[in-house]
């Protein structure tokens, strides 16, 4: 189990990617002493174990440890002041929006950092369902890792190997979803949207900055979720 975070990367006026949007990838992991001796290693030899249990305590030492350091350290300096929304999916582990302990924490240095859950029964709000989940499967259906540490460094690989321009398209989809669940009054049923992204992408015609309403909603969220 992992935990990932992704923004909308950003571009300056020359079409230059100036922000990637790939915040990071966290697996719950914890290493622990071998209890038996085998051919391949000792007693008490240090291995690495996939964490026990993952619930809100879990998740609110991975967002104050990893995730809040991390949108600090590379979020846009232009954007230093501004309000950036963390997006949680529906799991049960998640910390509730008005955690103390991690909105201390999203506070120190000035920055306001807030939490907030996805829709319910909404998937196609939730950008990480959209592309980069898809690209984690089909690695693995193609070559299986051999072990924890494997299946950790494939993961850590395959995000920083996604390509920016595959992560503003899967915003340019969440926009869509929006757009379309604001037409059905917040109804999840409707036809998923097809942009032909590729094919503008292809002639140059694929929009990275958008003056629309959700532009700003957009460049201030961070998806924050389990795969």
């Amino acid at each position: 189990m992992f935990l990932a975070a992704m923004a909308r990367p950003r571009y300056n006026s020359a079409g230059e990617c100036t922000f990637d949007g790939k915040i990071g990838v966290w697996p719950y992991v914890e290493w622990v002493a071998a209890q038996k001796e085998s051919k391949n290693r000792k007693r008490g030899t240090m291995e690495l174990k996939p964490s026990t249990s993952v619930g809100k305590e879990k998740s609110r030492e991975y967002l104050i440890k990893y995730v809040l350091p991390a949108i600090k350290e590379k979020w846009p300096e232009e954007d230093r002041w501004n309000t950036i929304f963390i997006q949680q999916d529906n799991a049960k582990t998640h910390v509730d929006v008005d955690d103390p302990y991690v909105l201390r924490e999203a506070r120190r240095g000035g920055w306001d950092i807030r939490m907030i859950f996805q829709p319910p029964n909404s998937p196609d709000t939730n950008g990480l369902d959209l592309g980069w989940f898809n690209s984690i499967q089909a690695m693995f259906q193609r070559k299986m890792p051999k072990d924890l540490p494997d299946i950790v460094k494939k993961v850590e690989e395959s995000l920083e190997e996604y390509p920016h321009q595959r992560l503003n398209r899967i915003f340019l989809s969440h926009q869509a979803c929006m757009r379309e669940i604001i037409k059905h009054k917040g109804s999840i049923h409707y036809a998923l949207p097809h942009l032909k992204k590729q094919s503008l992408e292809a002639t140059g015609d694929l929009a990275i900055r958008l003056d629309i309403d959700l532009e700003y909603v957009e460049a201030a969220r961070v998806f924050l979720a389990t795969p």
